[in-house]
């Protein structure tokens, strides 16, 4: 008989132990190898023809710092996304009768321009919290599908606003979740999140080893706890 496979699960929520937070649980010498692979990968995508190694170094750090916050950066990020997803959330509540994909493409395009001018986060913090919303609002009209049937406050998520809105709105913001997602999703090519990365609550998956990583609440992506791997899809 056959073993049954099981499924190692983690939980990583922001009360959660240092080794969850993705700027923690990297030691300086694994963060160290990071910036070296990345640079090497650098170097190697040129040919290993000119360039400057000193520049490959800082450009790889700085990208690996930008995947993995130290835990000041992670504040501030969690800030700023709780506060784009709230604004977000008020311009599709606003919406009138009148809706479609274009709508909901500005709703997130406005809510980001108007966090921008409080001057309260850098604009590099603002860009990557709304690409992470950005991610969020394709995997909640993912599950939404192309009937409102699958709605409720768990699937829909930053689109539960409408939860109160009548059978025609409901019908029409169906059709415009849906157009949404597909322009939305041909920009996105893969729906995948990295290490770093903000993310609402739910299970995603290591796209390397499958090991699941379940968030209560909004969260940071650390590394994989089985593989190390930085990369995750939702499940």
């Amino acid at each position: 008989m056959a073993k049954e496979k099981t499924t190692h699960r983690r939980s990583a929520t922001r009360a959660s132990t240092s080794q969850d937070s993705p700027g923690q649980d990297i030691s300086p010498d694994e963060r160290r190898r990071m910036i070296e692979q990345a640079a090497y990968l650098r170097a190697e995508h040129r040919g290993f023809n000119g360039g400057d190694p000193m520049e490959d170094w800082l450009v790889a750090e700085r990208e690996i710092n930008r995947m993995l916050p130290s835990p000041q950066q992670q504040k501030q990020e969690l800030a700023a996304y709780k506060m784009l997803r709230e604004a977000v959330g008020k311009i599709l509540g606003d919406a009138k009768e009148i809706l479609n994909a274009e709508a909901i493409r500005q709703a997130l395009a406005q809510a980001t321009a108007q966090l921008k001018q409080v001057g309260e986060h850098t604009a590099d913090t603002i860009d990557k919290v709304a690409a992470s919303v950005e991610k969020d609002m394709v995997n909640a009209a993912q599950k939404i599908g192309t009937r409102w049937d699958a709605y409720s406050e768990k699937t829909a998520d930053l689109f539960q606003v409408w939860r109160d809105r009548g059978n025609r709105f409901l019908t029409d913001a169906t059709a415009a979740v849906g157009d949404w997602l597909q322009q939305t999703s041909d920009k996105l090519k893969t729906q995948t999140y990295h290490s770093g990365d903000m993310a609402a609550s739910g299970t995603l998956e290591c796209t390397a080893c499958g090991e699941h990583l379940v968030l209560h609440t909004p969260a940071h992506l650390p590394a994989c706890s089985k593989c190390r791997n930085m990369e995750f899809r939702r499940v």
